[in-house]
């Protein structure tokens, strides 16, 4: 089913040039939201024009406003074509009912389609347009939404992406002369220089009470070092294969250990904060925003809550410093705003003259500064936040993009940061010791991967 894109990205070049409105970001709280546009005198059907009426299954609601801005505008230039967009919370579990009951939507925006449906060959493969993966910011992309079974389809295009890194609190960096750490030892130099020089702040601060962020921790770091060392789709399929000859979970000097060791260290020199297994995440980026830590590790999305917690924040965002001797700096990096289009819709074609709009450089400009997060297409730079140009500076770096799954089913994050927990409070005598639990844990969870 490897379709050609021409239907699609013929019309982009064409829809490339509208303009679209800036979404806004008010919570529907009810279970649906719609609109369904009449054609206008100006815009109005041909005689040659057959009239088509598309469905939109929407799963993310700070985009229903948006998204409704987008159809009134595609609809000004395609009168024959009206989009009545329906709006649930939970679109994934409600998308199994409608395509049990074959009321299938012709295009599923902001929600990720359940494996099944892709298996079935449910929806439209867009792994043919050059033009569209063409414009990508980095190839990578393209890869790390392929689809799990099958690595060579792509049922869905992505938006914009999310990153983790290394936040930092520029006044204290600049104030210390800090230079971006691109290796673990010159990462451990500047938390010891933040120590010796700015006892009011803790050079890296954890907030481990919520265990995920310590997951996040070893899942960035010795799971991040394998996704570049093997390559995206290599480290898929060893993550997939639990080939432990890939892996080496348990390796002595491996990554695991490095990472254990690397806890351990910082905790015995004080460059973490003492309670780092039982501080809270709100705690961390409360650290980070008022200028009681120097670093933390999280993601983009925690942007909005540490400004909250402080609108004058000064924060910068760096790749996280390699962990191995031959990492490079590096971000992890995951698509979001996934569209799909029905394969078996009766106005396919028209749904993707749609999608072709949506992903036309002023729409996909919008829609970043929407979500205050960088677009994956080069053609729709923008100013989305104040992240925007440390992360354009970063993405130069060594990248890469996650393709999940990438930890077993019964070994996720949550539980891993549990294992972090236990190790912040030294349950474990060696480094050795832990990669070994970690690795007895990882294959104990193994029975299906994490979805």
């Amino acid at each position: 089913m490897n379709k050609k894109w021409w239907s699609v990205a013929g019309i982009a070049v064409m829809a490339a040039g509208l303009l679209a409105g800036c979404g806004g970001n008010n919570e529907n709280n009810g279970t649906t939201a719609a609109s369904s546009s009449e054609p206008s005198s100006s815009a109005s059907s041909s005689e040659n024009e057959k009239a088509v009426k598309l469905t939109l299954l929407n799963g993310t609601v700070e985009a229903v406003d948006w998204l409704n801005e987008q159809i009134q505008a595609f609809h000004a230039q395609h009168g024959n074509i009206t989009i009545e967009q329906e709006f649930q919370k939970s679109a994934s579990d409600v998308l199994k009912v409608k395509i049990a009951s074959g009321d299938t939507p012709d295009i599923v925006a902001l929600a990720q389609v359940p494996q099944e449906f892709y298996d079935q060959n449910l929806f439209y493969d867009f792994s043919g347009d050059t033009a569209i993966w063409d414009r990508l910011t980095n190839p990578a992309i393209k890869q790390s939404v392929a689809d799990t079974n099958r690595t060579d389809k792509q049922f869905y295009l992505p938006m914009t992406v999310t990153y983790t890194g290394l936040y930092y609190n520029k006044d204290i960096i600049a104030e210390l002369g800090i230079q971006q750490p691109k290796t673990w030892a010159a990462f451990t130099a500047a938390l010891q220089t933040v120590k010796e020089k700015k006892s009011d702040a803790t050079p890296l601060y954890l907030g481990g009470k919520d265990s995920w962020t310590l997951g996040q921790l070893a899942q960035y770091l010795p799971l991040g070092s394998i996704q570049q060392k093997l390559g995206i789709e290599e480290a898929h399929k060893a993550f997939i294969a639990n080939d432990a000859s890939k892996l080496g979970l348990d390796q002595s000097g491996g990554g695991v250990e490095t990472f254990a060791k690397a806890i351990m260290d910082m905790k015995k020199s004080g460059l973490i904060n003492k309670n780092g297994a039982s501080a809270s995440y709100d705690n961390q980026l409360d650290a980070i925003a008022n200028g009681k830590a120097a670093f933390v590790v999280q993601g983009m999305w925690a942007l909005g809550d540490i400004l909250k917690k402080n609108p004058d924040a000064k924060l910068g965002f760096w790749p996280i410093p390699g962990l191995l001797a031959d990492d490079k700096p590096y971000m992890i990096g995951s698509p979001d705003g996934a569209i799909s289009v029905s394969e078996q819709s009766p106005n396919k074609e028209a749904a993707l003259q749609f999608v072709a709009f949506l992903m036309s450089a002023d729409v996909q400009k919008s829609y970043s500064l929407l979500r205050n997060s960088p677009s994956v297409y080069k053609d729709a730079s923008a100013d989305w936040s104040a992240l925007s140009q440390d992360i354009e500076a970063s993405t130069q770096t060594a990248f890469v993009a996650s393709r999940w799954p990438w930890t077993p089913s019964g070994y996720n994050s949550d539980a891993i940061g549990r294992s972090v927990q236990e190790l912040l409070v030294d349950a474990y005598k060696t480094p050795a010791d832990f990669a070994k639990m970690f690795k007895d844990n990882w294959d104990k969870g193994y029975s299906a991967p994490a979805q």
